[in-house]
């Protein structure tokens, strides 16, 4: 009777534990294209029942490996897909906790967007960045590579639906990189959606990435032969005002080599009203100067090319030389007026007349060498040489009842070399990476300055920077810590000063899965003054202020803390972030009165604080056919001067809404310009941004008509100075730039089999002339 108490004991026991003992099978494997046999990363794959219930899902790591645990065991489909592939399905039985090891062997396809597509997840959390890999019906309904990424709705990212900038929340600087090589937003733009393999999105960049705020990376795939045409324009419909984009690229493959050009031309001519309302404090006595504005023209255009040629080796090396060159052309400034001017203490208004042109051009050759090494070691070299010149000038003319009584000529002449040196190691060890670099950057300026002040300066400038960093990954948490030594050295006119500083960063991310992420960064940055305010050469700006640099400033620290919380799944999705940069001795301008004249100048001042928070929420109701982001956010400043403490408060809203059905495309989209906010004593505000957006796409064109700013008369934006000697209030407002209807078109020729290029890892160049300007904003 004991013995069979005991066997029912030991029987039951066994059904207890046989669940659990199931829910320890898995199915481990590996990715790899078909003809190659090299592996595919950050493919779909998911584990199907006999009837095509999903059951799990994941994507392959970067040497194509993936797992899928805690299964039972019985007979399952497994589906692995990825863009430019066939879908591959693969019967499995799962029997025992020994699992299963596979390889699957991807298919080139011709025909990406007919086939169906089990997506496992569409956004990957990595310690240094996010992988999004873009949905079928996203690259299907995405017009070229700008739009794609407008439709990514990725946080704290904004593209100016007037020029195409792709910015940044917090106006820092943007980098834009198609398989790691920096290019521009015209490349960009030539991009054909169908070619994007994933979207590399570091919104929290490391030290190899010096001071960018973001870096975006498209991994794209390329033609082993055959080309690429690929045009696009978008014109106004208004005959009084002129708003033209046009760009036309071309790709030509050959083997291990490819060359590419492009093209783009952006021309922008409207009218704008500027009036001021500023006090002038003397020691003794006031003045105030009221201007009423009329609509006074804006004339720009804007040409950027490139010629690209590149050489590689699969698993071996790889070779880039980029030759670009841009050509800016302001015959009628931004800053330029007309206007009746009342002052205090006269019945009769002064006539201001103020002109600026403007002319630049800035060839650049870029070499780009990578060496992949065995022991999953990595070497890369970059030497860009560029050269910047620029020719100003500008007329500013007081005239009372047709008598001049202020004539001020002003030309300004600027010649800038500058050459970019940089060397990288890269070692993968397991999971973690360490990465070592050295930089250095020599340039010389030399600016002649005519008319009503003349000089002659010479500038020499010197950056070099040593940087380490170490990522790791222990269970759900990652880290990272780097450290960049730098010296700064600048000289004019044979006076030189050098600085020495330390910028260490840390980060740790936690993430239990990748539906859930959390993030804490914490850095120490040197900033050092533009060539600009290093200036001391004085400009005259009106009868009553000039402007001029100051060679002895200093470079500044600054320390950032973020926090990043995120949840993305099924159709909902949030990202909360909170910033916080305090800068010590910051350079902001100064106002001070000197020998009868208000001056603006540049000093170091006490400190500047920011305290920020934004939320992006997302809402996908209708699978990818409607897409809806919705930011709102709120920034906090603190400016200490030297003899000043101001607060402030702005607040931001950022909606963008996406529609898309069969061939069928509609957008609205509203921002917050960027240009709204406080430093020093300076405050800026902008209106709303809208833009709605209709059209019609097929596989090689599209169409697209579109309204900007529809529901207002008249686009306005205010800016005010709290200095205590120079206080000011400006409006500048356009109706050129509301109810602006424009069509956009673009065409795509493509032909020729599909293969991976090797990926550039690092980018450098120079758009710092040196110059600065005379001009009252």
């Amino acid at each position: 009777m004991k013995t069979k108490s005991l066997l029912s004991f030991f029987a039951a026991v066994l059904i207890l534990l046989q669940p659990l003992s199931a829910q320890q099978l898995s199915i481990k494997g590996k990715v790899l294209d078909a003809n190659d046999k090299c592996p595919v990363e950050f493919a779909n794959i998911s584990l199907l029942k006999q009837d095509s219930t999903l059951v799990d899902g994941v994507t392959s790591d970067e040497n194509g490996m993936f797992k899928i645990s805690n299964i039972l065991n019985g007979n399952y489909l497994l589906s692995t897909s990825f863009i430019g592939y066939k879908t591959s399905y693969v019967p499995v039985q799962v029997l025992d906790a020994s699992g299963s090891f596979l390889e699957i062997m991807l298919h080139p396809s011709s025909i990406m967007l007919n086939e169906v597509t089990i997506a496992a997840k569409s956004i990957i959390n990595k310690v240094d960045r996010k992988l999004i890999l873009p949905s079928q019906n996203l690259i299907k309904s995405s017009t070229d590579g700008l739009d794609l990424l407008k439709k990514m709705q990725l946080s704290r990212i904004m593209i100016d639906p007037i020029t195409s900038e792709v910015m940044v929340s917090g106006n820092g600087e943007v980098q834009l990189r198609i398989n790691g090589i920096q290019v521009t937003s015209t490349e960009i733009t030539a991009i054909k959606p169908e070619d994007v393999v994933r979207v590399e999105y570091h919104d929290s960049p490391g030290a190899r990435y010096g001071n960018a705020s973001a870096v975006i990376d498209y991994i794209t795939r390329h033609s082993e032969s055959g080309g690429n045409i690929r045009g696009g324009s978008m014109h106004g419909l208004s005959s009084k005002k002129t708003s033209a984009d046009d760009m036309l690229s071309m790709k030509f493959n050959n083997k291990k080599s490819e060359f590419s050009a492009n093209i783009s031309y952006q021309r922008r001519k409207q009218d704008w009203t500027r009036e001021y309302d500023e006090t002038f404090v003397y020691p003794d006595h006031e003045v105030n100067r009221l201007e009423i504005g009329e609509p006074t023209a804006f004339d720009k255009s804007k040409l950027t090319s490139n010629v690209n040629y590149s050489l590689q080796k699969k698993e071996s090396y790889f070779f880039n030389a980029q030759l670009r060159y841009t050509y800016l052309d302001f015959p009628a400034a931004y800053e330029d007026r007309r206007s009746k001017l009342y002052t205090s203490g006269s019945d009769i208004p002064l006539s201001v007349y103020d002109h600026t042109t403007e002319r630049s051009n800035s060839p650049a050759l870029d070499l780009y060498f990578q060496k992949n090494m065995k022991d999953n070691q990595l070497l890369i070299f970059n030497v860009v040489g560029t050269y910047i010149g620029t020719k100003n000038t500008r007329i500013y003319q007081e005239q009372r009842e047709s008598v001049t009584e202020t004539d001020i000529y002003s030309k300004i002449s600027g010649d800038k070399y500058s050459l970019i040196a940089e060397g990288i190691y890269e070692k993968n060890i397991g999971s973690s990476k360490f990465t070592g670099g050295l930089k250095h950057l020599q340039a010389y300026t030399g600016n002649q300055y005519g008319g009503t002040t003349v000089a002659d300066v010479a500038m020499r400038q010197a950056e070099s920077s040593a940087y380490a960093e170490y990522q790791g990954k222990i269970r759900h948490f990652g880290y990272m810590a780097n450290l960049t030594v730098s010296r700064f050295y600048y000289s004019q006119d044979g006076n030189g000063t050098s600085k020495y500083s330390f910028q260490p960063t840390a980060q740790v991310t936690y993430s239990a899965d990748n539906d859930l992420f959390f993030r804490y960064r914490i850095g120490l940055q040197n900033n050092i003054p533009s060539l600009a305010y290093l200036n001391d050469v004085a400009q005259i700006i009106d009868p009553m202020q000039e402007r001029k640099g100051n060679p002895n400033l200093k470079s500044f620290r600054s320390l950032g803390q973020n926090f990043t919380a995120g949840y993305d799944k099924g159709i909902w999705g949030a990202e909360l972030l909170v910033t916080y940069d305090y800068q010590y001795k910051p350079i902001m301008e100064s106002v001070i009165y000197e020998s009868g004249l208000f001056v603006r100048t540049y000093e170091n001042q006490k400190a500047f604080q920011n305290l920020s928070a934004e939320l992006t929420l997302k809402l996908k109701p209708w699978k990818d056919y409607i897409s809806l982001s919705v930011t709102p956010k709120i920034n906090r400043y603190i400016s200490e001067g030297n003899n000043y403490l101001h607060t402030y408060t702005i607040k931001e809203l950022r909606v963008n809404l996406d529609f898309s059905y069969k061939n069928y495309l509609l957008n609205f989209s509203t921002i917050t310009p960027p240009n709204r906010f406080m430093y020093g004593e300076q405050l800026s505000k902008g209106e709303l941004m809208t833009t709605v957006t209709a059209g019609y796409k097929q596989p090689n064109w599209t169409v697209m008509l579109g309204v900007f700013c529809p529901f207002t008369k008249t686009y306005k934006a205010d800016n005010e100075n709290w200095s205590a000697l120079n206080p000011v209030k400006s409006q500048i407002h356009t109706k050129n730039m509301t109810q602006m209807f424009f069509v956009k078109c673009n065409f795509n020729i493509n032909f020729g089999k599909q293969f991976r290029s090797a990926n550039k890892r690092i980018n450098n160049s120079d758009i710092d002339s040196g110059i600065m300007s005379g001009t009252k904003d």
